[in-house]
């Protein structure tokens, strides 16, 4: 039974101890580049520093996981001597170098991948809805020149349609100029004509009168000479 409880202990503590690895708030990367620490705890929640290499020696401080450290050197027995920042100032000790890696903790590692992928996916919907807008105003210009084309389309056919009309204008203008001419000038012979058949009429009439004065005279002259003798009356008939 109390192995049981011990078992069970142990799991729990395993447990909370990865929550806090996954979860933990502690993050010292910006820290670590500015003081040019490039070595870190290992995931522990805390790592007891000694006075000296070896367990018997005094524990001067914990440092938590994920604390950027500096090794200053390494002994046979695999102690590293580490200096940390501790507040305001540099503190030193030693740890097992087992208990060092030379890259962030992975809960560390795991925020920044989050963090970068939280950055890409923002960028990604920030693209997306640029894409969609562009794809928005493709459509509407596409729209837009689509109706520029139908109406130069349009205005060709009707410019197509007016130049037709101006060149038929044209040739009616020069023929109807040609028309006025001629009337103009059937007109002056019609003027001619009427003053022909006038004068011509005038003539006839002349000609009549005079032909019936003549023929007139000759019919006087006729039955003066041709008319017979009256027959003398004796005297004393009545």
């Amino acid at each position: 039974m109390k192995k049981s409880q011990h078992f069970k202990a142990h799991k729990v503590l395993v447990s909370a101890l990865g929550l806090s690895l996954v979860f933990g708030l502690s993050s010292h990367s910006a820290q670590a580049a500015e003081s040019g620490f490039s070595n870190y705890v290992t995931d522990v929640v805390e790592l007891p520093v000694r006075r000296d290499a070896g367990y018997k020696y005094k524990i001067l401080n914990m440092i938590k996981s994920g604390t950027p450290v500096k090794i200053l050197k390494v002994n046979d027995e695999g102690w590293a001597h580490i200096e940390y920042s501790r507040g305001s100032k540099n503190s030193r000790g030693w740890v097992p170098s087992s208990m060092l890696q030379n890259q962030p903790i992975a809960r560390e590692r795991l925020q920044q991948q989050i963090d970068k992928t939280s950055s890409i996916e923002t960028k990604y919907n920030a693209l997306q809805q640029e894409l969609d807008t562009l794809k928005t105003r493709f459509e509407a210009t596409s729209e837009e020149l689509a109706t520029i084309k139908q109406e130069k389309f349009e205005t060709s056919q009707e410019l197509n349609r007016l130049t037709a009309i101006s060149t038929n204008a044209v040739e009616l203008d020069r023929e109807n100029q040609e028309m006025r001419e001629r009337m103009s000038e059937l007109e002056n012979d019609n003027t001619i004509m009427r003053e022909q058949i006038d004068q011509s009429e005038d003539s006839i009439k002349r000609q009549w009168f005079l032909t019936g004065g003549g023929v007139l005279l000759l019919g006087l002259l006729l039955g003066r000479f041709f008319r017979p003798p009256q027959k003398r009356k004796r005297w004393g008939e009545l």
